[in-house]
Order: C-alpha cells, then structure tokens, then sequence
C-alpha cells in the first residue's frame, strides 16, 4: 500500500486591497483606481486570528451599541471558525486588561537605542498640555476622570469573547513578535476595535505590526469605527479606514469568507 502524506491545511480566502496606480499607458488619475480581487492561499499554521480591544464596555455609548451586535454577529462566527480549524487566536484586549488575565507584569520592551533626552518638556506633551504651556493644550475633559475610574473596575474582555484556556493574551507589540516568530506565523487577520483608533494604533495592532513584515488581512465587517457627528448615519470614518488599510497596508476580507475558507481547510485537514 501507498503510504500516504499528511499536507498542511490552507485557507484560501478571497481579499481585496485597494490599487492607487495604473497600467503603463492608461493616464494615472483617481478615477481609474480599483480594488484587487485575489484569492491567498494562506497555510493555517502561519496563520493567527487576532483581536484587539473586544472590550465589554466604553464611554461612548453609541460606539458601543455597534461594537457589541459586531461582536456578537461576527466577532463570535469568527472566533468558532478559527478554533474548530485550529487557527491559533490572540487576544489583544489593550495591557491593562491582559495585566489581570495574566497575573503578571507586562513583558518588558526591547530597547535598540538610548532614551531620548528630556525634550519635548514633560508639560508641553500630549493634547492637554499645562503650565506654560497651557495655551497650546486642548481644554481638559470633565468626564475623562469618571471614565478613567470606570475603566479600572468595569472594563473587561467582552463575555461574547472571552479566550479559552491556551489561547495567547498578550500585553506588547514585542510580545506578540516574540510568539509569531515561534510559532512561525506569517499572515494576521485581524477584527475588534476601534477601527480608527486602537485596531490602528496599538503596537501589536495593524500598523505595527505591518511595519514588522507580517501579511494583513483585515476583516473588514468585524470591526467599527468612532465615528464623527456628521458621519454617524453613514458609518464613513470607519469605510476611509478601512480604504486606508486596503490602500498602504494589506488587505481585507470577510467574515462569510474567514468562516467558509476555515470549514474548508478543517474538512480537507
């Protein structure tokens, strides 16, 4: 008899990033760009489902209603997915939070160079700056004291999504790399919040984690945005992110997909 071999199991998922050039010959003007369609062949051991910040609650209560039916209608069909796959999935619910998860100090950063200088001057930095430097600060916020206070006993991993026993929690950008070169993973899908805020911003979200060389594929119905006054009826901060992402960062995709190319790599494992 034959002996047989065992193939790694891939996801071939449809994504789409967002073209900003022409080909040679066509005139290069905004109105020719387009979106890509490619379907990636992603082997599933170099593959992690991450989410960032999928917090329970949140000082902005209309934000929060969006967060929470995402979580619920698609955060939770992709967590199920990945773990009847076997796709490992991280959890990124900001420090502070994996600090009590994990009972322990966050891993320490790894620093290439010295500390810069005492400059800016420490009350001239940030938004609200004070002293004599209080001029070119922001007003302060009344309610940040509150929500701060709030913060510290009530927020938490959302019940929809709280990680099983095993799955990584992580505290730093050089944590996550740390884990992702062990276990020689290559391609990030990421869902969880805010779009333009945290999904962005934290050192283990998109752009960090983009600048470190790994594939991006963002999930782009899994995830909202803040949203301004006058683009709350449209949700279109949260759709210019997402562009940007398509754009300079990696791609996107969907939940219908994530879940049908994971049933498809689980089935043909």
């Amino acid at each position: 008899m034959a002996e047989t071999t065992a193939h790694p199991s891939t996801l071939n998922i449809p994504c789409r990033y967002y073209r900003v050039y022409t080909d040679p010959g066509t005139p290069c003007v905004e109105s020719s760009f387009h979106f890509v369609e490619r379907t990636l062949p992603i082997p599933l051991e170099q593959a992690a489902l991450v989410l960032v910040d999928v917090w329970s609650t949140h000082y902005i209560d209309s934000w929060l209603a969006r967060a929470r039916q995402v979580t619920a209608q698609k955060i939770v069909p992709l967590m199920e997915a990945a773990r009847n796959a076997g796709l490992t999935i991280i959890h990124g619910p900001s420090p502070f939070i994996a600090d009590r998860y994990l009972k322990a100090p966050p891993a320490p950063k790894i620093t290439l160079e010295p500390p810069p200088p005492d400059w800016p001057p420490p009350a001239f930095r940030g938004i609200y700056r004070s002293g004599e430097y209080a001029a070119f600060g922001r007003d302060q916020e009344p309610i940040l004291k509150g929500v701060y206070e709030r913060y510290e006993t009530e927020l938490d991993i959302s019940p929809l999504a709280k990680p099983l026993p095993g799955e990584p929690i992580i505290h730093t950008g050089d944590q996550m790399h740390r884990l992702l070169a062990e276990r020689k993973i290559l391609h990030l899908f990421y869902a969880g919040f805010a779009t333009n805020w945290c999904m962005i911003g934290r050192d283990y979200a998109i752009y960090a984690m983009n600048d470190r060389g790994y594939n991006i594929i963002l999930i782009r119905d899994a995830t909202t945005g803040i949203e301004f006054h006058d683009t709350v009826a449209t949700e279109a901060a949260t759709q210019m992110q997402i562009r940007e992402i398509e754009t300079k960062n990696g791609w996107s995709t969907t939940t219908e997909a994530f879940v049908q190319a994971c049933a498809q790599a689980h089935i043909g494992d």
